[in-house]
């Protein structure tokens, strides 16, 4: 018994080391996609278990004319944010556990005309907020890595309007009731690397 833990032990040791490839004091850069769209990304090995990570996310917009009821509607949604992270690898191989702060531009906003004209958007209540994440970073090639990572940004979403409708701000009130119901939302992303 005690020599299978043994070398389950000395094997997962070994993966480990063979998986994790980066050194103190290299960096990388990096191209991928999450959900906040596509992103680019820099990182920093500070120590064997510890790096730093910023990224920059983003670039879609889209807009779209829609009727709801007795209102048209010109919607429009934009996603991105810039995001910092601390990348701890409890094992010092591929394996990886995240925190950081998103700073979110993210939005879906319209312009609503009909028995009144107003603006309404739903974005992230928070403008920076928390983000736990777990996933792992790998070499596949000299130099190069491939990394996945899931999580949460601990922030609701929240609407607002410029409406003097009574009946429009019921309307939004009761939408951050169940708004509200979601404290967090998921976050998942991949990208490749190269170190150097």
């Amino acid at each position: 018994m005690n020599f299978r833990i043994l070398m389950t032990a000395t094997a997962l040791t070994l993966t480990g080391t063979l998986l994790q490839a980066q050194q103190v004091g290299d960096t990388a850069v990096g191209a991928g996609l999450n959900t906040f769209g596509p992103s680019l990304h820099g990182e920093y090995r500070a120590a064997p278990n510890l790096g730093v990570r910023g990224m920059i996310m983003g670039g879609i917009n889209e807009s779209e004319t829609f009727d709801i009821e007795d209102y048209e509607v010109d919607g429009k949604a934009e996603i991105g944010g810039v995001a910092v992270f601390a990348d701890y690898y409890p094992l010092v191989n591929a394996w990886r556990v995240s925190g950081g702060l998103l700073l979110s531009n993210t939005e879906i906003s319209g312009d609503f005309v009909g028995p009144e004209s107003f603006e309404g958007e739903i974005a992230l209540k928070n403008d920076i907020a928390p983000v736990i994440t777990t996933g792992f970073n790998t070499e596949f090639a000299p130099g190069w890595s491939f990394s996945g990572d899931i999580g949460v940004v601990i922030s609701s979403l929240e609407a607002s309007s410029d409406s003097t409708d009574t009946a429009v701000q019921d309307e939004i009130d009761s939408l951050n009731d169940d708004l509200s119901d979601l404290p967090v939302l998921p976050y998942a992303g991949i990208a490749v690397s190269y170190r150097f």
